[in-house]
């Protein structure tokens, strides 16, 4: 089942909605291979050894870890279609059955950079994702084969799947266009906001929020707005995402005074919003303040999880105060928002059947302080999350989906390099 867009946002992600011993280690992949290269991937386990606080003893693996290229490198964005699941890491397209099997390179992908993330999504028998930063969206056959840019919105028309390299030997000298966030896709039109940033130490950004067709064709403006953008998410016949305003003149004054007396301080930036605007564009309307340990900027906000229909489901502080963590669920229509859960969950959330399933990292039982990667679920309607299972191995998440009553975590174990994906039962 496809996932309705309840994401993005963390490294790496991707998804459709979709542990216990661990399968055989699969032998190293060549990242430079070009044929259907083939490794040996784990078959399913059921009813994996838990601990006492409901986390796996062993996760088991549909893809087992191993290291991606020299240097290791992540699997950047999972994506479940039908009985197959497709993944990346920096440089390759691969597939594997959802049942177990051999995983098969189907080609390279398009570029990105070290810290480079973005979303696969599916459009028939074509697999489609956005070039990094940028306005522009690349296609290509889940057969294989290359990838075109098929909407290009840039006054340069570069194209999409250049690497970091030539990008900062085209971009030399020139001024820096307005910058891209992560677009969502419901089917017939992506959404994004277009970010330029303002010259000068602690000028405010700007952003306007757009849509355009799948088929092409020119943007529409749907929102303008001081401050930064990010996080945009298709809501029912609305679009949020998350605003950060620039900072207030007292803020500023006192960020100088800082100054002062420092060699070292961060910048400053205003209040933290979650917005929405009707998907054919209007007048926006604040739903939440909610804010993160960071705020725009190269970290970036992380506290939309998705959406269920008119349902935003989001994490993050309530009020922007460190002492309120907190998991939400907002009605996009009347504004009315509801606590789920006391943990602050930076993930994705899915509509699975009749229940919604939250995959992120947080804190594992608190008030305790222990922390691991997270597979939460609630009824569709429900009014508390229940951990159905959890990862604290000291490895990282970087992007999940979610098939029937199995979640998908790609997960990266930094002290070896080696990545792999994760299956964590839903029951």
């Amino acid at each position: 089942m496809q996932r309705t867009w309840l994401s993005v946002g963390l490294l790496g992600v991707l998804s459709v909605a979709c542990k216990g011993g661990s399968g055989g280690q699969a032998s190293p992949q060549p990242s430079g291979s070009s044929g259907p290269a083939v490794v040996a991937a784990a078959v399913a386990a059921t009813n994996p050894a838990k601990s006492s606080d409901g986390c796996l003893e062993q996760p088991d693996y549909l893809v087992p870890p191993q290291k991606y290229g020299n240097s290791g490198d992540l699997i950047r964005a999972v994506l479940v279609d039908g009985d197959q699941v497709f993944f990346r890491n920096m440089s390759d397209l691969m597939r594997v059955p959802l049942a177990g099997g051999p995983v098969v390179t189907v080609g390279k992908a398009p570029a990105l950079s070290l810290r480079g993330t973005t979303q696969l999504f599916q459009a028939g028998d074509e697999l489609v994702m956005q070039s990094p930063g940028e306005p522009i969206f690349m296609k290509a056959k889940k057969s294989g084969g290359e990838w075109t840019s098929f909407i290009d919105l840039t006054a340069a028309k570069k194209g999409g799947g250049r690497d970091a390299a030539t990008r900062i030997l085209q971009g030399l000298g020139k001024a820096a266009p307005p910058g891209a966030s992560a677009a969502a896709f419901d089917g017939k039109a992506f959404y994004y906001a277009e970010i330029t940033q303002g010259k000068g130490r602690d000028a405010p950004a700007s952003s306007v929020l757009k849509s355009v067709a799948f088929s092409g064709g020119e943007p529409q403006k749907l929102f303008e707005t001081p401050g930064e953008i990010s996080e945009v998410t298709r809501v029912g016949e609305q679009v949020a995402f998350h605003l950060v305003l620039p900072p207030t003149a007292e803020q500023l004054k006192e960020k100088e005074a800082e100054r002062k007396k420092s060699k070292f301080v961060f910048g400053v930036s205003g209040e933290n919003w979650l917005m929405s605007v009707p998907s054919a564009g209007g007048t926006g309307k604040r739903l939440m303040r909610l804010g993160s340990l960071f705020s725009g900027g190269l970290i970036g906000t992380t506290t939309i999880l998705g959406a269920d229909g008119n349902q935003l489901y989001v994490s993050g502080y309530a009020n922007e105060d460190l002492t309120k963590p907190g998991t939400f669920r907002i009605d996009v229509a009347s504004g009315g928002s509801q606590e789920l859960d006391k943990r602050f969950v930076r993930g994705d959330a899915y509509v699975v059947g009749d229940r919604v399933v939250i995959v992120g990292s947080g804190v594992v039982a608190p008030p305790k302080s222990d922390r691991g990667i997270l597979v939460l679920t609630l009824p569709r309607g429900g009014t508390s999350l229940t951990l159905a299972g959890c990862v604290t191995d000291k490895s990282s998440l970087h992007a999940s989906a979610v098939a029937g009553n199995m979640a998908l975590l790609s997960l990266f174990q930094s002290g070896t390099n080696l990545a792999g994906i994760a299956k964590v039962p839903l029951r």
